[in-house]
């Protein structure tokens, strides 16, 4: 599709997935791609209405299509807040069973995996409501960075230090 390096920001809830990809893009002067789940969950369905599997196959579908297109607009780099993997964790967590359906997408490909600790306190902001699974949800992230055969690294502190941490990564990351 293009030559841009994706980088994947990947944690559990309230762990800065968001405010990293932002500074990073920031930073490296392109684009980074939102989180669809939080929006559609905010806006497009009933709340407290049971999660379908249709659901999560919609948000990891819609994530990656997104995703696609702003990488024919970022510049040398596309942060994604977020992947298809995640959804299929959420999918586990509110389903109890694995998720289907979107097994290739759970699986595309990153350049680097960025994985937030868990070193920040969790905040419920409406939405959040996982902070008895954020440890169980870290390890699967760190199965799935581990699994990638990508680079990866987890980053921890303050932000301007998950800043520092996860710019040098992609630094090297566009000097291969």
């Amino acid at each position: 599709m293009t030559n841009v390096k994706r980088v994947c920001l990947l944690g559990a809830e309230s762990t800065g997935k968001s405010t990293l990809a932002a500074a990073l893009a920031d930073r490296f002067e392109t684009l980074w791609n939102p989180e669809y789940g939080r929006p559609y969950t905010l806006l497009g369905r009933v709340r407290g209405d049971p999660w379908t599997s249709a659901e999560f196959t919609h948000i990891a579908r819609m994530h990656c299509w997104y995703e696609d297109f702003l990488a024919g607009l970022a510049r040398r780099v596309l942060f994604s807040d977020t992947d298809a993997f995640t959804t299929a964790v959420f999918h586990e967590v509110y389903l109890e069973r694995p998720a289907s359906g979107f097994e290739e997408l759970a699986a595309r490909p990153y350049d680097l995996f960025v994985v937030c600790g868990l070193d920040v306190p969790w905040r419920h902001d409406g939405i959040r409501e996982f902070d008895d699974r954020r440890n169980w949800m870290h390890e699967r992230y760190l199965d799935r960075a581990r699994a990638s055969g990508s680079a990866w690294l987890v980053v921890e502190g303050d932000p301007e230090t998950r800043l520092a941490q996860a710019a040098d990564a992609v630094e090297d990351m566009l000097a291969q």
